[in-house]
Formats: C-alpha cells, sequence, structure tokens
C-alpha cells in the first residue's frame, strides 16, 4: 500500500528563527510520537536569504533534525515577477516539479512561521486524507501560544469563532461570504502546483487569490480539516492596525487586480469589504444618535445595531470557550469588556488607515517576544480531554 506524502511547508521571510524553529519541531515531534498515520511526513523550510541571515544556526540545527532548508536564491524570479510571499511559494512549486512529486500522492500543508501543530493536528490531517472525498482542507486556528490577554490578544479570540463561518463558505460552491486561509491549509500538490502562486508584483493577500484560482479552475474541491493549529495573535496594537490593514490591501487588490475572479464572486468580495468599511460608520451613527438624543435615528438604527452587537459578543464569548483549556492566563471580566472593545476598534479603523495608505512589504509583523520577556504562554501540545 502506497501511502501518500505530507509536505509540512512553512514558508516565510525567516526573520523570526525561533518562531519558526517552534513550529518546525511541533511538526517532527508529533510525527514521531503518533503511530497509525495514513501519511509519511516532511517538513520544509522556504525562507529568504535575508532570514537565513539572522540566525544561520539555528537553521542548520533544524536541517540536522530532519527538515528540509530551502533558501530562495535572491536573484530568483518567476515568469510574471512576484514579489512577497507568492514569490517563495511558486519557488517551492517548481521544486517539487524538478523533484517530480507534483502529484496526486504528495500533499503540501502550509504553515507561517509561527504555525504549531499538535496531536489533533496530525490526526485531522490523517483522517482527511483517509476519507479522500476533497482535495484541499480547511481548519480551525487558536491563537494561544505568547497569549497575554492583552486587547489585541482578546480581540484574536473572535477569529476563532468566526472560522466556522470561514469553513462554512469555504466548502460551498462559490465561497459565498469570501472565507480564506492561508495557513493551516492542505492542499495537493498536483492542483497547488498546476494552478501555481506567480502573480504580477506584489499581492498583499496571495492566498485569496490563490483559492480563487483553485475555485474557479477544480470548482468545490474545499473539506473540513479536523484538528486546531496553534498561532499568536499580534503583541501590540500597532500590529494588529498593520495586519488587519494589510489583509484589506489584500481584498483591494483582488478586486481590482484577478482576472480570474468571475463577477458573482466579486459581488460577494465587494459585499465583504463594504461590510468591513461600514463598521466604523455605523459606530459613529450610534454614538451621534445617543449624543443628540435623535430617537427616530436609534430607532431605524438599533434594528441592526441590535443584532451586530449580539452577534460581536457572541464571538468573545464562543472564542474564548475554544481557547479556554490552552490559556495560562485568567482576567476578569470588567478587564475582558475593556479590552474587547479596544481591540474591536482597532479593527474597525482597519479598512480605513487602507485607503489612506499603500501595500508594503513591511506590513508582516513580527512574531517573537523581546528578548526582555518571557513567553507567558507554551506551546501546546496536544488537544485538551
Amino acid at each position: 500500500m502506497r501511502f501518500p506524502s505530507v509536505l509540512f511547508q512553512i514558508t516565510a521571510i525567516g526573520k523570526n528563527p525561533h518562531a519558526l524553529a517552534d513550529s518546525a519541531r511541533s511538526v517532527l515531534y508529533w510525527l514521531r510520537r503518533t503511530p497509525n498515520l495514513a501519511f509519511r511526513g516532511q517538513v520544509w523550510l522556504v525562507i529568504e536569504p535575508a532570514g537565513y541571515a539572522t540566525h544561520p544556526a539555528l537553521y542548520d540545527q533544524l536541517k540536522a533534525e530532519g527538515c528540509r532548508l530551502m533558501i530562495v536564491p535572491a536573484e530568483y524570479a518567476t515568469p510574471l515577477g512576484a514579489r512577497g510571499k507568492a514569490r517563495a511559494l511558486q519557488y517551492a512549486v517548481e521544486q517539487r516539479q524538478a523533484l517530480g512529486i507534483s502529484d496526486d500522492g504528495t500533499w503540501v500543508y502550509h504553515q507561517d512561521e509561527e504555525t504549531c501543530v499538535g496531536e489533533d493536528t496530525v490526526l485531522g490531517i490523517s483522517e482527511f486524507l483517509d476519507d479522500g472525498r476533497f482535495q484541499v482542507g480547511v481548519g480551525i486556528i487558536l491563537y494561544p501560544i505568547d497569549w497575554a490577554g492583552s486587547p489585541s490578544h482578546i480581540q484574536e479570540l473572535t477569529r476563532s469563532y468566526d472560522d466556522y463561518r470561514v469553513l462554512d463558505s469555504m466548502t460551498m460552491p462559490g465561497n459565498p461570504t469570501s472565507g480564506v486561509h492561508g495557513s493551516h491549509i492542505l492542499v495537493r500538490s498536483d492542483i497547488e502546483d498546476d494552478v501555481g502562486w506567480d502573480s504580477i508584483g506584489y499581492e498583499p493577500a496571495e492566498d485569496l487569490t490563490f483559492e480563487i484560482r483553485v475555485r474557479r479552475k477544480y470548482g468545490s474541491v474545499f473539506g473540513v480539516l479536523k484538528g486546531f493549529a496553534y498561532e499568536k495573535g499580534a503583541f501590540s496594537l500597532g500590529d494588529q492596525l498593520r495586519q488587519r490593514r494589510r489583509w484589506m490591501h489584500g481584498v483591494l487588490h483582488a478586486l481590482r487586480h484577478t482576472s480570474a475572479l468571475p463577477p458573482k464572486r466579486k459581488l460577494t468580495l465587494l459585499y465583504s469589504a463594504m461590510s468591513w468599511f461600514s463598521a466604523l460608520p455605523s459606530v459613529l451613527v450610534l454614538l451621534a444618535g445617543l449624543e443628540l438624543r435623535y430617537g427616530p435615528l436609534l430607532l431605524v438604527t438599533g434594528a441592526f445595531t441590535g443584532f451586530i452587537w449580539i452577534s460581536m459578543i457572541t464571538g468573545y464569548v464562543e472564542g474564548y470557550r475554544m481557547h479556554r483549556e490552552y490559556l495560562p492566563i485568567r482576567i476578569s471580566i470588567p478587564r475582558f469588556v475593556l479590552y474587547g472593545i479596544v481591540g474591536a476598534s482597532v479593527d474597525v479603523l482597519a479598512p480605513w488607515y487602507a485607503l489612506v495608505s499603500t501595500p508594503s512589504l513591511r506590513d508582516f509583523i513580527p512574531k517573537e517576544r523581546p528578548a526582555s520577556e518571557s513567553s507567558p504562554a507554551p506551546i501546546p501540545t496536544a488537544a485538551p480531554g
């Protein structure tokens, strides 16, 4: 019986070497300690020369531990001149093609440099491959690593709850709410390598345009991947703002420059963007109505704001429940509420900040705390219970 191969591919600049090492070692740890997996696993590290230069000894050690280290040559260029992460992802595509492993027996599990796995993750991948019905798997991401209970970290809890929407949308024909993941996603290599990551210049959200191209060519090939992935939230409000700005830049870029975007999908993507943009005006209208004591305005907006507030509160509460077993820090309810409002306010401002700024390769945020700070949360190693 021929088992499929899974390449756990960490694609990053590489300037967060310790975070990347934790991610790679989490994969090596569970591959070697989880029996009866329905696949053979490898770890690929696809990084830039500048990243390797930050800590060559650590990267060489990871290679000695069993990782395949691939440094994207500085002179490498894609046919369309891709920049940023898409360039590195396309380099990995060409390496698989050169090795003759762009086939239906090879799969690529995409990780960011801080994406750690647990026993539940590798078991979920194994079950997905054994099922065999889908060619792309997407799952839920939690954010407990280095969790300190900051406003940005509390806001991140809602992203895990929103993954229920993302998974539901991605597994439906047409992806009606434009959900997408760039990490904790498993793709059969012949499909990924056929579609490719090449693009003209810099794409702020290469994962979104990749998903659009896959769906256009292969249709509804997306299924649910059981098991969590474990990542880090932004360490500061400034990092959170830059991260969310990049996401909006990615949506706007896809609307303007993605030729593979069908008209119906363009409408859903536009609706998604407008919904995010509308958050700030709706808050301002609500505050103005309260300040001016303008009852009719409150009656009209109240029909919508009640639903929105309930949805937001549900996201925080359920997101916290999803993370609770992993978090070493407990915070009081008043602090949780206050920090939740602060974190949400940053997300409200982010799309408008994107309108008055330009996409930049420097928008990628740090994933390692300063050496003077301790790491309050250990890397999760297994699902609780």
